[in-house]
């Protein structure tokens, strides 16, 4: 029963797809030379349903053709060997395009969360680590022991996907690529102690990009001003948590690094009497709506934590940098498509995971 829907759901997929991307992209990186089996675009194919199927080996996946009529001239006379290879060598690159493409789609059709729309384009920036085997994947070492790469996301809180992915190897810290997820100005960019560098704050504000996001315990702060707390109605936060204070403060000290501008230092006590801080260069909106945007940034951790659970980004079936980048573009490609699926149902409240299923 769930191989007949899994059959539907994925016939679904191949229809919202603008094949003519992927065609000029083949054409373009030519890939596929001297192919007689597997051609790119029943590779894509198969990629998006070993994700949706949640198959578990690359045999599944040589298998898929016994039992899924729409995958069965794809995968005609194609050896596990052959569909090693291609998936091995094939230039990831080809995907990159239509991945781009079902991003943009569903950023212009997608519905908005009310809540966030009034607020702007709000990024939540952040990433996730796959770990992997250090005997398997020795281009991807990290640590003596370890290997793995990271996924830095920048995610779309209204339209509830990502936007924009970067891989690296794990060891990059997360600073390294905070530019290349901020581009966009007029966007609010919400993220962790993780990437908190004060000489970027300055930066970000002459280029007219609002963020938010925690302040270290240790931080060096001048207060120049008290302002009034001030709460949204109605009200945003759980009962339980109370807003203490809203400052403005220079950041850093004349011996390392201090801000040029004075940033907003909102600190609240949690239900748990657990004090946080955040920072901002946002001045428009109450101390309440800062708090409760950041406590936002939770949901970047359940796509992560959703996109490891069902879909195929844990387990790798190929070996070689490309493999495992083919395996990641086209995780991020089900996913999206996903969501233009439960938006077109307008079943979005049971979840993508039921619609998955259906």
């Amino acid at each position: 029963m769930f191989k007949d829907n899994y059959i539907k759901i994925f016939d679904k997929f191949v229809d919202i797809i603008d094949w003519s991307i992927l065609q000029k992209s083949t054409v373009m990186l030519n890939t596929n030379y001297k192919t007689s089996k597997l051609f790119t675009k029943d590779h894509l194919k198969l990629m998006i349903y070993y994700h949706l199927a949640e198959l578990v080996s690359l045999r599944d996946l040589s298998d898929s053709s016994s039992y899924n009529s729409g995958l069965k001239e794809s995968l005609k006379d194609v050896s596990l060997g052959t569909l090693s290879h291609q998936n091995n060598n094939r230039n990831f690159g080809v995907f990159v395009p239509v991945m781009n493409a079902v991003i943009k789609l569903g950023l212009d059709t997608l519905s908005d969360d009310k809540r966030i729309q009034k607020y702007g384009c709000v990024e939540i920036i952040d990433s996730t680590t796959m770990s992997m085997i250090l005997t398997y994947f020795s281009w991807a070492k990290f640590r003596s022991t370890k290997a793995g790469v990271k996924m830095h996301t920048r995610f779309n809180l209204s339209k509830q996907m990502p936007d924009l992915v970067i891989v690296s190897n794990a060891e990059e810290h997360d600073s390294t690529v905070m530019e290349s997820l901020m581009k966009d100005e007029g966007s609010i960019y919400i993220f962790d102690k993780a990437y908190v560098d004060y000489e970027k704050f300055d930066n970000l504000t002459s280029d007219n990009k609002s963020f938010i996001t925690r302040l270290k315990d240790n931080a060096v702060t001048t207060i120049e001003d008290e302002l009034k707390v001030t709460y949204s109605d109605p009200n945003l936060l759980d009962k339980g948590i109370e807003v203490l204070s809203d400052k403005l403060a220079y950041l850093g000290s004349l011996y390392t690094y201090r801000t040029k501008k004075p940033y907003r230092i909102i600190k609240i006590k949690d239900s748990n009497d657990k004090e946080l801080t955040f920072v901002t260069n946002i001045l428009n909106f109450s101390s309440e709506e800062i708090a409760w945007l950041y406590k936002k940034r939770w949901d970047i951790e359940l796509f992560f934590k959703w996109i490891k659970q069902h879909l195929k980004i844990k387990n790798f079936i190929g070996h070689s940098y490309n493999a495992v980048m083919i395996q990641l573009i086209t995780g991020i490609i089900t996913y999206v498509l996903l969501k233009l699926i439960a938006e077109e149902a307008h079943t979005l409240a049971y979840g993508l995971l039921k619609i998955k299923r259906k």
